[in-house]
């Protein structure tokens, strides 16, 4: 004769003591819910898009100190910055004080920067010097357009950019602790969501 298999043995659900069964499981579900709700949060805020508060006045009139913009960490993957992106980055060591910086990208690997009487000349690796367009400065004419020790051109090597605030007389930037690495970048700067009256998305043209 052969006998069927016995069945598994089933483990009693978790319960909370005191509670009715309908209400355990009520609250079982809760928990479950919120578990998932941190896995997810933790999950694209770590690849997908991260939330951050402009603390300094660098970037006006673009961004303003106070308000609130989302990081696109995704789309870097595949879409390399470029040019008149807004980045958040962490500045290269020792400048870095834990606290993310804002700015605008103006050099990407490969070019050389020049600073001359306040003006942006890019010279791209094996091109010709051009002035840079910056409609975004509105005004923002730079006071301090030199970097440190009245260094006035940089090289930018590989898998480095050169960012600039855009409001440059209130701006730590490159000109200071000089290009920033890949692995040194959070994301791209892609929405400003507070305050409401403010909510646009970020353009390589005018922040």
């Amino acid at each position: 004769m052969i006998h069927p298999p016995p069945e598994p043995r089933r483990e009693p659900e978790p319960t909370i003591p005191g509670l009715p069964s309908d209400l355990r499981r009520w609250a079982g579900e809760v928990v479950q819910i919120v578990i998932l709700t941190a896995l997810l949060f933790v999950v694209v805020n770590t690849l997908v898009a991260q939330p951050f508060e402009v603390e300094e006045r660098s970037m006006e009139p673009a961004l303003a100190s106070g308000e609130h913009i989302l990081v696109d960490k995704l789309s870097p993957r595949w879409s390399p910055y470029v040019r008149g992106d807004v980045i958040v980055f962490h500045a290269p060591d020792p400048y870095d004080q834990g606290i993310p910086y804002v700015k605008r990208i103006v050099g990407t690997p490969g070019d050389t920067i020049q600073i001359e009487n306040g003006r942006i000349y890019v010279t791209p690796a094996g091109g010709l010097p051009t002035r840079l367009d910056e409609p975004y400065l509105e005004g923002h004419e730079p006071t301090l357009p030199q970097g440190a020790e009245g260094r006035r051109e940089w090289t930018i090597p590989d898998g480095a950019y050169f960012v600039l605030g855009d409001n440059r007389s209130e701006s730590v930037d490159s000109r200071t602790f000089g290009a920033i690495p890949l692995d040194r970048i959070v994301g791209r700067a892609w929405l400003r969501y507070l305050p409401i009256d403010r909510v646009r998305l970020i353009s390589t043209d005018e922040g």
